[in-house]
């Protein structure tokens, strides 16, 4: 490998303040307020207003902005701003029935797998069980990779891009509602061992059945709250 010479090195940007590491500061903040009602749909972001708050210069805001826009969480609101995008109820359908599709079938593929693949999802349950989530946040972000790891065990690289799409999208505005109240993450972990328990002996029908009915009760919860 080749090695920078000593004026190379010198010209390195310290950690933390690439414009890169900056816009991913201003988007987790954003995320952050978004998640935890501080922003609301309709919101405006202006991108002035939020750099002197941050006490940033524009250019990583505008990254930020421009990342949420991919992600469909704000659309373009007027001259150097953006909209918080509101969600209908079709969109929180949306997300929760395509997850039943994909987590569904991931659910069904495992049943055939070995005890690892089991002992596997319980030793994450109790990684994320140890930290308990003390925000909407961490309470989403739990859910969403003990969720992941199951579609990743089915070792198809196809649906685990189309999880990571799904909750991409659906993330922010649809689904922080489902993790809203005095305690986000009550009930977390004993409702994914129940979970753990019947999957790992059903069979693949029933396998999906059970990851639908859970995924269910996540929409029921969601609209309860709305």
């Amino acid at each position: 490998m080749a090695q920078l010479s000593k004026g190379e090195r010198a010209t390195l940007a310290p950690v933390g303040r690439t414009r890169s590491a900056l816009a991913n500061e201003v988007y987790e903040n954003l995320l952050d307020a978004l998640m935890d009602g501080r922003l609301a749909s309709g919101d405006r972001l202006v991108m002035d207003r939020l750099a002197e708050d941050m006490g940033v210069s524009r250019s990583p805001v505008r990254d930020a902005l421009l990342r949420l826009h991919r992600e469909g969480v704000v659309e373009p609101g007027g001259r150097r701003g953006y909209l918080v995008r509101a969600s209908s109820d079709s969109d929180i359908h949306n997300f929760y029935t395509a997850r039943m599709a994909v987590e569904g079938f991931a659910a069904g593929l495992l049943v055939d797998s070995g005890s690892e693949v089991w002992q596997a999802l319980r030793d994450m349950l109790n990684k994320l069980s140890a930290h308990r989530p003390d925000s909407v946040r961490e309470s989403f972000e739990a859910n969403q990779l003990f969720h992941r790891y199951v579609v990743e065990l089915t070792e198809n690289s196809y649906l685990t891009d189309m999880f990571d799409t799904i909750w991409n999208r659906g993330r922010t505005a649809l689904t922080y509602r489902e993790f809203a109240g005095a305690n986000p993450y009550e009930g977390f972990e004993c409702e994914h061992t129940v979970l753990l328990d019947a999957l790992e002996q059903a069979d693949p029908d029933a396998a999906r059945q059970l990851m639908t009915a859970h995924i269910q009760a996540g929409l029921e919860r969601t609209h309860a709250v709305t």
